[in-house]
């Protein structure tokens, strides 16, 4: 954790500043640590990384780093058994995704564009700005973005952070935070840009979690999310069927599962099709070749795998419309709102918070963004007051 950290965060419930205790250092980077709070939580510094959790799941950092509290005692308060109905299932998320990207830390496929919004400039809008990301995962985005911005936060609620650490550890603008959506150890309006991507589906209550990460933007900031498309009726109803037996089964035994699926998707159809697609016969077959199968094969066979995992592990699931994702920036305030499709996976949506709530009040209609064409996406831009039209 680097000094300018400690600035950044507060208590996730009682909102509180908080007092750091340094265990072990390198440099000025803290290694092992306690940030205490006035209300009597305690949240440790664990491998470079404050666990700044709701008190529900704080308890689970026993089991899941034993050393550190073998060598530095328990906390005085750690939460104990909590009551939320929600925090079971936020554990088994945590579990799931924090096996994922602790075997699969070097997953590489080049998609951050593709779950953008069409037409959006992440070089305008994130250079030399503050921002937060939540749902890093392993890292791989918030070290590109880092690149760009003054500063970025990069938060998940899983051992991914430890991924992730590692790969930002070298960044002096790049900070990393296991917290929880729901739950941020953030002051509210404290960043230029937010985004999150391919986390809110996975929540327990989206609708809310959208909310929560809509309080983080300043006047002026951006909020960037997306959301799995409920398009595809009987491709989900397949999978979901399938989910029932695979969510209830260890992580480890569900990799085992992804890599068979990974085999027979890459070697039937991934795989074949890479061969051919630059070919003559690739050319007459373009047009007919679905688009997901088109993409999949920008990308290796363990990349196959751990998307494979994502589906099958993952507790929750849900999918929306685009008009679903409309309703949450309008009903948060947010103007020059722009929902695109990436494929008939996701709706990748951008809203922008007004300078003043008398703004807000006031837009009807958003001015449009420079959109270029794009033959995998065709851009949808709304205003944040405006009646959302059908999905596409």
């Amino acid at each position: 954790m680097k000094p300018t950290l400690q600035n950044c965060l507060i208590c996730p419930e009682c909102h509180s500043s908080l007092q750091l205790d340094v265990f072990h250092s390198e440099g000025e980077e803290v290694l092992d640590g306690l940030l205490r709070c006035s209300c009597g939580l305690e949240f440790p510094v664990i491998h470079g990384v404050p666990r700044m959790l709701p008190s529900g799941l704080l308890g689970s950092l026993k089991d899941d780093y034993p050393e550190f509290f073998d060598r530095y005692g328990s906390l005085r308060r750690n939460g104990g058994q909590s009551t939320d109905p929600e925090m079971p299932i936020q554990r088994r998320t945590q579990e799931a995704f924090g096996f994922e990207w602790t075997w699969s830390a070097d997953y590489n496929a080049d998609n951050f564009s593709d779950w953008l919004p069409a037409g959006f400039d992440a070089r305008q809008c994130f250079t030399g700005k503050r921002g937060l990301e939540v749902g890093c995962g392993a890292g791989r985005h918030a070290a590109m973005t880092a690149t760009l911005a003054a500063e970025h936060v990069a938060v998940d609620l899983s051992r991914a952070v430890d991924s992730a650490f590692a790969r930002a550890r070298s960044l002096p603008n790049c900070h990393v935070v296991q917290a929880d959506a729901m739950h941020l150890p953030f002051a509210e309006r404290s960043f230029d840009y937010v985004y999150c991507l391919g986390v809110i589906q996975h929540t327990p209550d989206p609708p809310a979690t959208f909310k929560a990460l809509a309080k983080q933007p300043r006047p002026e900031g951006i909020l960037l999310v997306n959301v799995y498309q409920a398009s595809r009726p009987v491709m989900l109803f397949l999978l979901e069927c399938l989910r029932k037996v695979t969510t209830r089964l260890t992580p480890a035994t569900v990799k085992y599962l992804s890599v068979a699926a990974g085999i027979l998707e890459y070697g039937l159809l991934i795989g074949p099709w890479k061969a051919i697609r630059s070919t003559r016969v690739g050319q007459s077959l373009r047009a007919i070749v679905p688009v997901r199968l088109d993409e999949s094969a920008r990308n290796d066979f363990d990349t196959c795998v751990t998307d494979w995992f994502d589906r099958l592990a993952c507790p929750i699931k849900k999918h929306y419309r685009r008009e679903d994702l409309v309703r949450w920036f309008a009903d948060a305030g947010f103007t020059h709102v722009t929902v695109t499709p990436y494929w008939k996976a996701f709706w990748n949506g951008c809203g922008r918070r007004p300078a003043s709530e008398r703004l807000a009040s006031s837009a009807t209609v958003a001015p449009p963004l420079v959109i270029p064409q794009n033959r995998c996406r065709r851009a949808l831009t709304i205003s944040a007051r405006a009646r959302p039209e059908s999905p596409v």
